[in-house]
């Protein structure tokens, strides 16, 4: 990698840095789990000044692109998971088709009356009974994402008591209540985690993520779950095939 531009309306020295580092990992110089040099041996390679450096290995960090360990340095960490935001699976069944182990921690499982806003995406009247499920999903044993989903109690009783660790909701509704989710309808945005999520996705607070609405249907076009997913875009990135007319 060579030294930094000088002229003072060229890029900004830590975009520079940046883009060399990117540049290296899209050439395959540079690959999941290399080190890093120091910050002090950036500097002095690159002769900028350790702030730089620093603030360059900051962003990288908060883009999923290095991980920062403590007493052992900065290293890349390009090996993310890629998801197909078209087609619908679920999770078990989509992490396991990539040669992954997927695992799920219920975090709670309770019992509420439909809001309005539930209501009106599950097409039920205000107040009915929902069951709403809050999952951790984890691969390789690392926390990717945060789910909910809410389902009408009339269609599936008992899945509260039913449901565990690890378990496929979709399974479930199939074998159990003879209800197969064919399609969804899904929105995204860019999110940030507060205090609690970060800690169960292990990030920092405030880490950038994508957020996830999502309304599944049966064979007969009903609404049956609505959910909600916070994942981490560090690990994650998602992808779409798409053909024009």
């Amino acid at each position: 990698m060579s030294r930094m531009i000088r002229d003072e309306e060229d890029i900004p020295f830590y975009k520079q840095l940046k883009n060399k580092i990117l540049d290296g990992i899209e050439s395959g110089k540079l690959k999941h789990g290399d080190k890093l040099p120091s910050e002090r041996e950036l500097a002095e390679q690159f002769q900028i000044s350790r702030m730089t450096a620093r603030h360059t290995l900051s962003i990288l960090e908060r883009e999923g692109v290095v991980e920062r360990r403590v007493g052992s340095g900065t290293f890349i960490n390009n090996k993310k998971i890629q998801m197909d935001f078209v087609t619908f699976n679920s999770f078990t069944k989509n992490m396991l088709s990539k040669g992954l182990i997927p695992s799920t921690q219920i975090l709670s499982i309770r019992k509420i009356e439909a809001t309005p806003n539930l209501a009106q995406k599950l097409k039920l009247a205000s107040g009915e009974i929902l069951i709403a499920i809050q999952r951790l999903r984890l691969v390789n044993e690392t926390p990717i994402s945060i789910e909910e989903s809410f389902l009408a109690e009339k269609i599936c009783p008992g899945l509260d008591e039913m449901i565990t660790d690890n378990d496929s909701l979709y399974e479930i509704l199939e074998r159990e209540y003879g209800i197969v989710l064919v399609m969804a309808k899904e929105f995204m945005q860019v999110a940030v985690s507060d205090e609690s999520e970060s800690k169960l996705l292990k990030v920092r607070s405030e880490s950038p993520c994508i957020f996830q609405e999502a309304v599944a249907f049966d064979s007969n076009e009903k609404e049956i779950e609505f959910s909600t997913s916070l994942t981490r875009s560090d690990i994650v990135k998602f992808y779409s095939e798409l053909k024009l007319k």
